[in-house]
């Protein structure tokens, strides 16, 4: 089954560099495509979303953070309301993580948020209008950049420093450097690198809460490794077993703490497109063009896949469910 793989991922989802397997907390399967390798460092967009979700719960176990549920606004003493914006006045980070925050905007303000200086508190302004608190799911990329600041304001470190002391050290990621991107080229041109390593930061030195990690594929599957133990890595505890079972349970419809989350046999929709969840339940951190780290308990099993960057890429569950899982399954 293994060539099998080969050819389909080389035929049918012509985007992927690599992919890293994990059963019963060992690397059983990794395979490299389009003349990637595995000491290749990878943007994958917004698997870094479910990153910060961890570090948060990290922040929180440390005492730096209270709970999910404190508020916003007891980050930012000096913000001053501004119009339609009483629902900041309730907001939680909890609003954050399950992507429940009202938003003035309809549309990802991209321009607005990434030509400022400080993107969390520019982002803080754009906060409110007429929806309520929880009303409506709204995936926002620029939307958590506030989480960002909120580490950095509680911990007094950057998230960099944060991830590497607290989490990324226990995982055995190093030479994370923080990466500047000045201009509209140097942000596609990270987009599209296969060899910048490190995570942007906005001209304040707030590390991207929405994306902007660059790491390996095995690095990448290291951090599901560490979720589904419980947070639990290498025999020493990372992170609290109650904070990882709320990150991965199901809120809103097929989404936790930043992480999307699957039960089995379920038909779902993915980028406007249907598919099938398969006959195991699990979870993922997902980023644009196909990449993810993919978690299945029941059967022990991680996977990471890093791709390049293409919109609207075919969807990986039958992959995942027919060739994948199964194969790592029997290793």
């Amino acid at each position: 089954m293994k060539d099998e793989i080969k050819n389909i991922v080389s035929q049918e989802y012509i985007n992927v560099l690599g992919i890293v397997g994990y059963k019963n907390n060992k690397k059983v399967y990794e395979e490299y495509f389009n003349e990637s390798n595995k000491d290749e460092s990878v943007h994958n967009f917004s698997i870094t979303k479910s990153v910060i979700s961890i570090l948060i719960g990290i922040a929180i176990d440390k005492g730096y953070i209270k709970s999910v549920h404190q508020k916003v606004l007891d980050f930012f003493p000096d913000y001053k309301l501004k119009r339609n914006q009483e629902q900041l006045n309730d907001l939680t980070i909890e609003d954050f993580l399950t992507m429940t925050v009202p938003y003035k905007y309809k549309y990802e303000p991209y321009k607005k948020v990434f030509t400022s200086p400080n993107w969390g508190e520019t982002l803080l302004s754009l906060i409110g209008g007429k929806q309520k608190i929880g009303e409506q799911f709204h995936y926002s990329t620029v939307g958590i950049q506030v989480l960002s600041n909120i580490i950095v304001i509680a911990t007094k470190m950057s998230v960099k420093d944060f991830a590497q002391k607290y989490l990324f050290d226990f995982l055995d990621i190093n030479d994370i450097s923080s990466i500047e991107i000045p201009t509209k080229e140097a942000q596609l041109n990270f987009y599209n690198s296969r060899n910048m390593r490190g995570w942007v930061q906005d001209d304040s030195g707030y590390h991207i809460a929405g994306w902007g990690l660059s790491i390996t594929a095995d690095e990448f599957a290291r951090i599901g490794v560490l979720c589904l133990n419980n947070g639990i890595y290498n025999g020493k505890r990372v992170i609290s077993e109650e904070y990882i079972k709320e990150m991965i349970t199901e809120r809103q419809e097929n989404y936790g703490y930043l992480w999307w989350v699957y039960k089995k046999n379920k038909t779902i929709e993915i980028m406007g497109k249907t598919c099938n969840t398969g006959k195991y339940s699990s979870y993922s951190a997902s980023g644009v063009g196909g990449s993810f780290i993919f978690v299945v308990p029941e059967k022990n099993i991680v996977i990471s896949m890093t791709c390049s960057l293409v919109y609207r890429p075919k969807l990986r569950m039958d992959l995942i469910n027919n060739y994948l899982i199964p194969y790592i399954d029997n290793m």
